[in-house]
């Protein structure tokens, strides 16, 4: 007896939530509006460019500028690539990644060619300063946050 019943209450309950569900779902897109479609998080485009400088204020050639990201794991600290560029004649550089403003990513600076432009200098590593982003161009409103351009300038100390 009771296996009947549970039998029949199983049976209208599922006929109950598939009418439930038929009557929440539109194939009129105009009904609601159009439907979208989407997956991931929020990010923005953020270009970080500068001028990697020597004390006495003179463009520095061949640096090598990174975006860096941060993070520990099992108490360490490890760093992952993101993007890099070296500089050219007049000391520039660009970079560009799609994210977050997250205070893990870094710029770093290294000289990789020696005394070959200028002398050797020392590495640095900088925290991209977020909040002086300026907003180049709109997003569409929904994920993409659009593009921002932060200036990042470097002057680098030569070693001793």
């Amino acid at each position: 007896m009771k296996v009947r019943f549970y039998r029949w209450y199983n049976a209208v309950l599922t006929a109950l939530l598939s009418m439930l569900g038929y009557g929440c779902s539109s194939d009129e897109p105009d009904m609601y509006g159009t439907p979208v479609m989407e997956y991931g998080t929020p990010y923005a485009t953020y270009r970080v460019e500068g001028t990697v400088t020597d004390e006495a204020n003179n463009p520095v050639q061949g640096i090598k500028a990174s975006i860096k990201v941060f993070f520990t794991n099992d108490g360490k600290v490890n760093a992952g690539g993101v993007d890099s560029i070296l500089t050219d004649a007049a000391g520039s550089y660009r970079l560009t990644y799609m994210g977050m403003d997250r205070p893990d990513y870094k710029l770093t600076v290294e000289d990789t060619d020696g005394e070959a432009n200028g002398g050797e200098f020392l590495s640095d590593t900088l925290d991209i300063d977020f909040g002086r982003a300026v907003k180049v161009k709109n997003g569409d409103g929904a994920w993409n946050g659009g593009e921002y351009m932060i200036q990042q300038p470097v002057r680098l100390k030569k070693k001793p």
